[in-house]
């Protein structure tokens, strides 16, 4: 009886919801073509750091304190290093000449590029201040993961409107005050508080876009919305080139202004019809009803009624129980029971809790592979401008794959066939880069591999957005997915040493993809898969699933049933 209740409660849900949501009316186009547009900036303080973060290749400014001992001796020349001046004595009973002295660059540093092309040469962040260059991303990183604590909440809060346009607002003050930056220690903050704001536009537009559609256009939107992400990622690389002649600060106020688009947002975009009919916010929803029945042609009457129902009940937490209440007191004899779980529950039940283990290993693995390729694209051979581009492009062919790959394939066995794909393809450019020995076709060879590796990873980051939710009862789906990203910003927050690994050791960074990507592909042999499965419900439900469908004990049945 208690699924039947439930049946029909959804049931008139949907019906609510496709009337209102359902066709692609021009305000559900107006709206959405709004979202994307504003999806579009949200890389851009992310990811910026890859150009004027960018340290080139850079070498010990010249010195004239030794020039008197030079000409008194000539024996005696000096050597300007990275980090290091050298004095070596050329004595002709020696093989090699003897170095008589070393200091650091007390003059400066000489770069490949001019002085202020990026904050790195500007500041000098090169040898013992090296890692300062890498902690700015990382701070980048570390405020992703306190907006993500905060977004959600302050978002059901206030309106997914007001967060998204807030944060869009903010990020041009504070991206502005990036590119005036007049020390290091300003600008690390301002790029910290950037990280918290990104997370506030992405968590906040993400829900907004998840609202304004039915379940049914739901799957089109986050495919929109993954090609808006892409997009805004590919235009970085020609702006970055076309501005690459003037100082980093320049591309840091164009990349910004793009944030003054949310002033439009302010006029044009409406808030959460749903949020509003939760919140009890009558006038408003009102105002946006007779928008939607004047833009959509469809009856004022219908809508307000629907909506009004909501308000009372429907979205209220305890609508379900009075929907449910009403129907006990016409069956006198249904009892409604409604579990509910918390993350403690996942410590507490061992299926789920190594099943959650794999899952955020996996999250942490494809985090630190995608940025950590991302970020380290610049320093790949030939053009470090192309190379972002062509690395971005490859996205295209991800979403375009992951379509196809969906609609034959399981989930978990797409994640394998991509981290497989992804660990070959970085395990052959480690060794054609270690092996190039300068060869120019090999080492294009080596981009053309990693690119792939690219490619794959990002395959498998949005079909983990599908999977991982789907493996949790209804009542812990979002702890589920919480917990899998929060693992997932340490992957973040490393991956912008994967450059500095690779200038110490080239072949450390593809391995340890490599072998993180085939790890995964072992350890989800144990997670049992979704395609073809309607969504747990209950704790119950999960824990017999888990042990009946794991892919280990599926494949015990099927030698056993050979035997």
């Amino acid at each position: 009886m208690d699924i039947a209740v439930n049946s029909r409660v959804e049931g008139s849900k949907k019906l609510d919801e496709n009337y209102i949501y359902g066709c692609w009316g021009i305000y559900q186009v107006v709206q959405a073509v709004i979202i994307f547009l504003l999806i579009l900036p949200t890389g851009f303080q992310l990811l910026v750091g890859v150009f004027i973060g960018y340290r080139p290749g850079f070498r010990c400014a010249a010195s004239s304190s030794w020039d008197d001992l030079i000409i008194a001796n000539s024996s005696l020349f000096v050597t300007h290093e990275k980090c290091h001046v050298k004095l070596f004595y050329n004595d002709s009973t020696r093989d090699t000449p003897k170095l008589v002295r070393e200091t650091p660059c007390t003059k400066g540093y000489f770069y490949t590029l001019d002085k202020d092309s990026t904050f790195v040469t500007e500041m000098d962040l090169v040898c013992d201040q090296g890692y300062l260059g890498e902690l700015v991303q990382t701070l980048v990183m570390a405020g992703q993961l306190v907006g993500a604590a905060f977004a959600s909440s302050l978002s059901d809060r206030f309106g997914r409107k007001t967060v998204l346009l807030t944060s869009h607002l903010l990020t041009f003050a504070l991206g502005i005050g990036v590119a005036f930056s007049p020390n290091y220690t300003t600008l690390a903050v301002l790029k910290f508080l950037l990280g918290v704001l990104q997370q506030g536009m992405v968590m906040s537009n993400a829900v907004l876009c998840l609202e304004l559609f039915p379940e049914k256009t739901r799957f089109y939107a986050e495919a929109i919305g993954l090609f808006s992400w892409t997009t805004g990622l590919v235009v970085m690389a020609p702006m970055a080139y076309l501005m690459r002649g003037y100082s980093w600060r320049y591309l840091q106020v164009l990349l910004t202004s793009f944030s003054v688009f949310s002033l439009v947002q302010y006029w044009v975009q409406d808030e959460s019809l749903r949020w509003l009919a939760a919140n009890g916010k009558t006038e408003a929803a009102e105002r946006v009803m007779r928008k939607v029945a004047r833009w959509n042609k469809i009856r004022y009457e219908d809508l307000n009624k629907i909506v009004m129902k909501r308000m009372t009940s429907n979205d209220n937490p305890n609508d379900v129980d009075t929907e449910k209440k009403e129907m006990t007191e016409n069956t006198k004899d249904l009892k409604i029971v409604v579990e509910k779980y918390s993350i403690i529950t996942i410590l507490r039940s061992k299926n789920i809790f190594i099943i959650s283990l794999i899952m955020w290993f996996t999250w942490l693995t494809n985090t630190v592979t995608y940025f950590g390729l991302t970020l380290n694209s610049t320093s790949l051979a030939g053009n470090r401008f192309l190379n972002f581009f062509l690395s971005s492009c490859v996205e295209y062919i991800a979403v375009i794959l992951e379509y196809c790959m969906l609609r034959c394939l399981g989930r978990r066995t797409i994640l394998m066939v991509f981290h497989a794909v992804c660990g070959t393809a970085l395990a052959s450019a480690t060794l054609l880069h270690h092996f190039s020995g300068g060869d120019s076709r090999i080492e294009l060879a080596s981009v053309v591999t990693t690119f792939a590796g690219k490619m794959a990873i990002t395959g498998s980051f949005s079909t983990l957005f599908l999977y991982t939710p789907e493996l949790y009862p209804t009542n812990l789906r979002n702890a589920g997915i919480g917990f899998s990203s929060s693992f997932s910003r340490l992957g973040a927050i490393v991956s912008p040493y994967v450059g500095t690994l690779a200038e110490k050791i080239p072949w450390a960074p593809g391995t340890i993809f490599t072998v993180m990507c085939l790890t995964v592909i072992l350890i989800l042999l144990y997670v049992p898969e979704t395609r073809g499965h309607e969504l747990p419900q209950t704790l119950a439900e999960v824990k017999v699933w888990y042990t009946e469908h794991s892919g280990r004990r599926q494949r015990n049945k099927k030698e056993t049933t050979k035997l």
